[in-house]
């Protein structure tokens, strides 16, 4: 039986071996196009176990529903061939039958028992690192990669991929300086590493190090940009360094060349990033134009999908603010029948917390602000379960603040903006805190003035 780059034994002809090997750097390395590469493959050798399963997990990790027909034949292929198939292999189809059914945590344990007796095999590691990121587990990002590390060889092609996913659960996790060390690390091995890049790209964001995140990005661009699956998401930090400068003609320039353009393409972490960076630039006071409506229009697509409530509360960031009121009253409705009728972790999450900030970004484009702060406030620390990054989910946190300020609550506006400005000391914050001391200032002396006239009323 030949093996895989990794020297694992798989079941299929050669040719659909080194196709499993393309596809697999090509997934670490967001470039190409694995799917198609797999496909191929499969259709030649339809005994080709593996490629069957690791299509469907694809399939569903990029945003498709199981019950999507992709998802189905896939899995259906997978089983009509497993009587071949080696252990490793018939865990593989598991997973992702339970990732097709809405229980990504049983395929998440899954791909670590897979793991654990196979550390180098790279589609477990890599499909639960991306599960891991979807459900919030900063954790197990960083310890899934750290369990396999010592057993990988380093002259191995994708040695450096491990180091720069490394990088990245070192970063959630906060441990900053290990995970700025990796990810350059990983950076020497491969200037054209998107995901190192990232990582690294995340820390100076996580430090307030934006001018130098500016010239980290921009410098760099000319490798991460190959990277076309990630090359958006790349651009988005570097708008947030951007925006935190204030500097909106740059932002919305990069965003009409390399995100506008792509948006009709329909990957799910090109629509959340326009999302998240048109409504990032409105929080800070940038005017964002009619950019709204192309984005609202390509999320109106995804309405019933309810895969992750991640894109569903970016989608109704979308279509909120493009004023879809057709369209926003069709995703809660749809969110109320997932919330009755679906299964799986992302409903319990949903239920939990997601649609509580779902509902948040409606009542906060409605300006309905003190409602914002009542639904936000008592979730905030758990909001990590609705997945994403630290750097993705500060919105959350942005849009409390900016909810509080607005609704005249300046006591909490200042106590949230000096929580911010601990950990976050840019000038941009400092300055907010400034006015919304001023503000609460301003505010209590106008109380105090009250209540002396009502008691000097009283009096008489």
């Amino acid at each position: 039986m030949p093996r895989d780059q990794q020297g694992l034994l798989v079941t299929g002809s050669p040719a659909s071996i080194a196709a499993l090997d393309t596809a697999v750097t090509d997934y670490f390395a967001w470039r190409g196009d694995p799917v198609a590469v797999l496909q191929d493959a499969t259709q030649h050798d339809p005994a080709f176990t593996l490629g069957h399963t690791a299509l469907a997990a694809l399939f569903a990790l990029n945003g498709l529903r199981g019950d999507n027909p992709a998802v189905v034949s896939a899995i259906s292929a997978a089983e009509a061939s497993i009587d071949g198939a080696t252990s490793r292999e018939r865990g593989h189809l598991a997973a992702a039958k339970a990732w097709a059914a809405g229980e990504i945590i049983a395929a998440t344990d899954i791909w670590e028992g897979i793991l654990v007796d196979h550390p180098t095999d790279a589609l477990a590691l890599r499909f639960a690192h991306d599960s891991y990121f979807y459900l919030g587990h900063s954790a197990s990002i960083r310890d899934s990669v750290a369990r396999v590390l010592p057993k990988w060889d380093s002259s191995n092609a994708n040695y450096g991929f491990v180091l720069g996913q490394y990088a990245f659960g070192l970063e959630e996790t906060g441990e900053l300086r290990r995970a700025e060390e990796f990810g350059r690390r990983a950076i020497a091995k491969n200037a054209e590493d998107a995901w190192a890049v990232h990582a690294v790209a995340h820390v100076l964001e996580t430090e307030s190090r934006q001018r130098e995140g500016i010239e980290f990005l921009k410098g760099s661009r000319p490798a991460w940009g190959k990277a076309h699956a990630l090359s958006v998401h790349n651009g988005w930090h570097l708008a947030l360094y951007l925006i935190e400068e204030g500097r909106f003609a740059e932002v919305l320039a990069d965003y009409d060349r390399f995100i506008r353009p792509k948006l009709a393409a329909d990957s799910l972490l090109d629509l959340v990033d326009a999302s998240a960076l048109l409504w990032r630039v409105e929080l800070a006071g940038g005017d964002v134009g009619d950019r709204w409506s192309a984005v609202a229009d390509q999320w109106l697509t995804h309405i019933d999908d309810h895969v992750l409530v991640f894109n569903d509360l970016h989608i109704a960031l979308a279509l909120s603010r493009a004023g879809r009121r057709d369209g926003l009253d069709r995703l809660l409705h749809s969110l109320d029948s997932y919330a009755a009728h679906g299964k799986g972790d992302n409903r319990e999450i949903t239920a939990d917390v997601g649609r509580r900030i779902v509902d948040a970004a409606v009542a906060f484009a409605d300006g309905d602000y003190a409602r914002v702060v009542e639904l936000i406030l008592p979730v905030r620390y758990k909001v990590i379960r609705i997945g994403g990054s630290h750097a993705q989910r500060d919105l959350i946190t942005q849009t409390l603040i900016a909810a509080a300020e607005r609704s005249g609550n300046f006591n909490l506006a200042r106590a949230l903006l000096a929580e911010r400005l601990a950990v976050r000391p840019t000038e941009r914050t400092r300055q907010a805190y400034i006015r919304a001391e001023a503000s609460a200032a301003a505010h209590q002396r106008i109380e105090r003035r009250s209540d002396h006239l009502g008691g000097a009323q009283s009096a008489r």
